[in-house]
């Protein structure tokens, strides 16, 4: 039985460090598809949003700002912040908060976990622009490299290797103004499916790594939080 588990367990492992082809993943079933709720969130509603997201344990989380074109252009700052449940995404519109400091309460809690895809900048900049103290924050892409991946992750990738699904990723809503007073469709499903992607790879790793957790490794196993 142990053989069968150490066997079982190194097929998923290369499984998740293989790099599934563009035309493999246009071909699969999209990941749009799945008709949660999402919030835009101003100062009115701002404390409640905070309160629903600290009774969870595992939140998508992610931002965006709004880009720079020219070659040593200063970042113009956090323009959204979105964070999800599993079931509902919450995008903060930062020019329509006063007090951002609210926000802090999440992005320090210790015991919730933050997960996303490549976090660092995300991270600097939360630190720079409202000098928060991100703590139990979990980037998938460390995950996947623990795995013994060489090449990086991003969402696309992970959505199909983990979910079997198709995340549509949009240039247009990429390069598009995130600063705006109001953010079009595009932009709305493509914030707030970056941070329901991210959760639900998480909690499907977990699920699946869950009966192997005697051949984790310990690092991995806390990034899992298994």
């Amino acid at each position: 039985m142990m053989d069968n588990a150490i066997a079982e367990y190194r097929e998923l492992v290369n499984n998740y460090t293989r790099q599934i082809d563009k035309a493999v993943i246009s071909q699969l079933p999209s990941y749009e598809d799945h008709g949660r709720e999402v919030i835009l969130v101003d100062d009115s509603m701002l404390d409640q949003a905070v309160h629903d997201l600290l009774k969870e344990r595992y939140l998508g989380f992610d931002t965006e700002s709004k880009p720079t074109f020219l070659k040593g252009q200063k970042s113009n700052g956090i323009s959204i912040i979105q964070i999800s449940s599993p079931i509902k995404c919450y995008i903060f519109q930062m020019r329509n908060i006063s007090n951002a400091e609210v926000l802090g309460k999440i992005v320090g809690h210790q015991k919730i976990i933050k997960i996303g895809v490549g976090l660092k900048d995300d991270l600097k900049q939360l630190r720079n622009d409202y000098q928060f103290h991100p703590t139990a924050f979990v980037d998938l892409g460390t995950i996947f490299r623990a795995f013994g991946r060489k090449n990086s992750i991003g969402s696309k990738q992970l959505v199909a290797l983990v979910l079997g699904k198709k995340l549509r990723k949009s240039k247009s809503a990429t390069t598009s103004n995130w600063s705006a007073e109001k953010l079009s469709p595009l932009q709305i499903n493509y914030a707030s499916d970056d941070a329901f992607s991210s959760v639900d790879v998480y909690l499907k790793l977990r699920e699946v790594f869950q009966p192997f957790t005697t051949q984790l490794d310990k690092h991995v196993s806390e990034l899992l939080d298994l």
